[in-house]
C-alpha cells in the first residue's frame, strides 16, 4: 500500500518575499522527516525564522500546517493561518 503525506506550508517571510500557502503530497516512508518546531537564527542580513506545527481536520482529512515565518505567532495569528488554509483548500478543489 502506497502511503503519502499531505501538508500545506505557510510562510510569512519580508526578505524572501514569501507570502501565502503551498501544499504538497509527498510518499511516506522510513526515510519521510519532518521538520521540527524551532527558531533557526538569522543570519547575512537574514531575521530569526520560526518554524512552527499545527494541525487543521478539513473534510474528513487531517492535514499537518508548517508556518515558516519571520515573527514569533500569537493565538490570533495562528487562528489566521486556520482560516487562510481552509479557504485554500476551498479554492484547491475548484
Amino acid at each position: 500500500m502506497n502511503k503519502s503525506i499531505e501538508f500545506i506550508t505557510y510562510y510569512d517571510l519580508d526578505k524572501e518575499n514569501k507570502h501565502g500557502f503551498s501544499s504538497k503530497d509527498i510518499p511516506a516512508n522510513e526515510r519521510t522527516l519532518m521538520v521540527k518546531e524551532q527558531i533557526i537564527p538569522g543570519a547575512f542580513g537574514y531575521s530569526d525564522m520560526y518554524i512552527r506545527h499545527m494541525k487543521l481536520r478539513y473534510k474528513n482529512h487531517d492535514y499537518p500546517i508548517i508556518s515558516m515565518t519571520d515573527y514569533e505567532l500569537d493565538a490570533a495569528k495562528k487562528l489566521e493561518i486556520l482560516a487562510g488554509a481552509v479557504k485554500f483548500l476551498g479554492e484547491s478543489e475548484v
